[in-house]
């Protein structure tokens, strides 16, 4: 039995990537559920409630940035498509033969090229094909405007040839000057991840060398004339956190460094452990960020990047944290 069976109708690509992860985060979660009442850990289900959350959105993104650099190819080769097309309607054929008789190759875009041929090959007209192509490739600037000028070049008619000769030459100039900012952004992307791996290595230092004298200074009490001079007390300890917020934020800590070892509960080295890791985290993401916007404005780029970074960071710490670098 086909899911779609099920449904009663054709689920899209898009359709079918985010029901069968949902599925699959609720398998992990149940088996996470097993595992935690054999072995008695409920940090256990705690790690699988965190790999089925990353199930449920990752194969998502994945999907869509595959789709990203489908467009990206398709914008690539539009001039190539374009020129072809010139080259057949200067040789004195009408323009729908003209299309039909493009056969180069054009990377990602031909499927669509080849779905415009057919469409006019079955007798759909022209406006509607090419209407129907520059829709399926909307979410591109550069094509959705190419295709429009395209359509309303057969309307209006006229020098055709002229006219695609001179979006040929628009187009490749903007792809020329998005190479060249491209190249130019490339170096401030890197340099990004080199700062926030410098950020990490600053907070390894930290749990390192800071750490170790707050514990120390938390466990002893130096009395000098009668009263006490110093003591370290973990912000997370009852008799400091008297308020709903604090109880929710040590609450998450306690939840954190529970899961990766990183100390006794409402303990200075756990409370401190899990606030770097979650800066380090969220640092990581909103980093990824702002290094996907400079470098392609994409926010599936800096998704990626965000993606990245996180999960460099995350895996940075909690394997220090297990060889007692952390």
């Amino acid at each position: 039995m086909k899911i779609e069976d099920f449904f009663g109708e054709k689920l899209t690509g898009k359709e079918k990537i985010i029901l069968y992860s949902a599925v699959a985060s609720i398998v992990i979660v149940v088996i996470g559920i097993i595992f935690s009442l054999i072995f008695g850990n409920w940090n256990i289900l705690l790690n699988f409630i965190l790999l089925a959350v990353f199930v449920s959105f990752v194969p998502f993104f994945i999907y869509r940035y595959i789709h990203y650099l489908e467009l990206k190819d398709c914008e690539k080769n539009i001039p190539h498509f374009l020129n072809d097309l010139k080259e057949a309607k200067e040789s004195g054929i009408s323009f729908p033969d003209a299309i039909k008789s493009c056969k180069g190759n054009y990377g990602k875009l031909d499927k669509y090229v080849d779905k415009l041929k057919k469409d006019i090959s079955w007798g759909v007209s022209i406006d509607y094909s090419i209407k129907h192509m520059g829709k399926n490739l909307s979410e591109s600037r550069v094509l959705s405007r190419s295709l429009a000028i395209l359509h309303e070049t057969y309307r209006s008619g006229g020098n055709i040839e002229d006219i695609l000769d001179t979006l040929i030459d628009s187009l490749l100039k903007i792809m020329e000057t998005e190479n060249y900012k491209k190249s130019l952004m490339q170096q401030h992307v890197f340099m990004m991840y080199g700062i926030f791996f410098l950020y990490i290595g600053l907070i390894i230092v930290l749990g390192n060398f800071l750490l170790p004298m707050i514990t120390q200074m938390s466990s002893t009490e130096t009395e000098s004339i009668g009263f006490s001079v110093m003591k370290a007390v973990s912000p997370c300890a009852p008799e400091t956190c008297n308020n709903n917020f604090c109880l929710a934020l040590c609450g998450y800590y306690n939840l954190v460094g529970g899961i990766y070892g990183f100390g006794e509960p409402y303990s200075t080295d756990l409370y401190y452990k899990s606030l770097f890791f979650t800066m380090i985290v969220i640092q990581g993401f909103f980093t990824g960020l702002i290094a996907g916007q400079i470098s392609a404005k994409s926010w599936l780029e800096g998704a990626k990047h965000g993606l990245i970074m996180s999960v460099l960071g995350f895996a940075v710490i909690v394997l220090t944290n297990l060889l007692g670098l952390f």
